[in-house]
């Protein structure tokens, strides 16, 4: 007898199972307003004919207005906590596209999550939304890949023809206009001294020829400086700083490692360019009158840091006007770091000068740009 009652729950058991699981599997397909509105009517309904109920029978048997006043405050109570407990369960799958839209944000292991992981209890508005948002995400990550490929691309082609119109500048037109102005110096020495109208206008030409030289260096120092392929980083960016800055007035303050730098010609070139770009910067805006730049390394990154006393800016307001004037510097140094796993970061304050600091890994440092 006893087997055989056992036997009998047991199939009581399985058949409620089947009945949970095909009223969740249904309640799955209604949309958050229907399963929303479903409760309500539940509570309303239950509450109405239990409130009645027991009005009733409070009624015939006592005449304690206070009880009564008990009585009904708790049933308001207990139907607002069952109607709080139905709309959280409805409106779950709300937190757990929110969940997943942060997780898209952040992927843990760099790879996306699937579009219904934890979403346990979607309804059909919830699963499209979740799966349209991680199709947008996965879009958008597939044409950051591309614009990062050719970006970097670009940055290389741009760093090689730097590298050789300067070359052949200094090659073909450097030595031409020194050539030039040695013969214009012959050409004077044999020019009688009386003859001044003539001296004259050879010493004007010669002079014309020293500019143009001078001129020429600087664009040359500007594409690509020679001594940070002779020399390395720190001697070229000392060279900048004393060639610039301190053309401009402006006392530079350069702290560097007194080992040589070995870094990859990628790593010394986005750095050179990035220090560049900020002094550049310094001279043109800040009007300051100290600049401190800061070079470290260890075995994992290098840092780059660049400050200044000058007047500082509004970031937002000036990344906005660059933007629209088509003035790309500063996103040009984010990208150039992105591209090597770094990271560029800038802080300033209108009145109170600005601060860069570049973190480039050197475990990641892969890219071949600026070789």
């Amino acid at each position: 007898m006893n087997s055989r009652g056992y036997g009998y729950d047991i199939l009581i058991f399985m058949e409620l199972k089947k009945i949970s699981t095909a009223l969740k599997s249904n309640l799955i397909r209604l949309s958050i307003f229907q399963r929303i509105a479903i409760g309500n009517a539940l509570v309303i309904i239950i509450g109405a004919v239990a409130g009645t109920l027991i009005t009733r029978y409070l009624a015939i048997q006592t005449t304690d207005w206070e009880l009564i006043l008990l009585f009904a405050f708790v049933g308001t109570l207990f139907s607002i906590g069952i109607n709080f407990l139905i709309i959280s369960a409805a409106l779950r799958p709300l937190r757990d596209l929110g969940r997943l839209a942060k997780r898209l944000t952040k992927p843990s292991n760099g790879s996306l999550v699937s579009p219904m992981e934890g979403m346990e209890n979607a309804d059909p508005y919830t699963a499209r939304m979740a799966s349209t948002l991680h199709s947008l995400v996965v879009h958008l990550e597939e044409r950051n890949q591309e614009l990062r490929a050719l970006s970097d691309r670009a940055i290389t082609a741009q760093e090689a023809e730097r590298k050789a119109i300067a070359q052949s500048l200094h090659d073909d037109t450097g030595q031409a206009l020194t050539m030039l102005a040695i013969q214009l110096d012959r050409i004077d020495e044999r020019i009688p001294e009386e003859q001044k109208a003539l001296k004259k206008q050879v010493a004007e030409a010669r002079m014309l020829t020293t500019n143009a030289l001078t001129e020429l260096r600087r664009i040359l120092s500007g594409l690509r400086p020679s001594i940070l392929d002779d020399l390395g980083l720190v001697p070229a960016i000392r060279w900048y700083a004393r060639t610039y800055l301190e053309a401009a007035r402006v006392h530079v303050i350069f702290k560097a490692p007194n080992t040589p730098f070995d870094l990859p010609p990628s790593v010394a070139t986005t750095l050179f360019r990035i220090s560049q770009e900020a002094m550049n910067n310094i001279v043109r805006h800040a009007q300051a009158s100290t600049a401190t730049i800061v070079l470290q390394l260890n075995s994992q990154q290098v840092q780059l840091r660049v400050e200044d006393n000058g007047c500082g800016f509004d970031q937002e307001r000036v990344s906005q006007d660059a933007v629209h004037a088509n003035q790309l510097g500063l996103v040009g140094v984010r990208e150039r770091a992105q591209l090597l796993g770094g990271k560029v970061t800038i802080e300033s304050v209108p009145g109170k000068g600005s601060h860069l600091l570049a973190v480039i890994p050197l475990d990641n440092a892969g890219g071949n740009h600026g070789g």
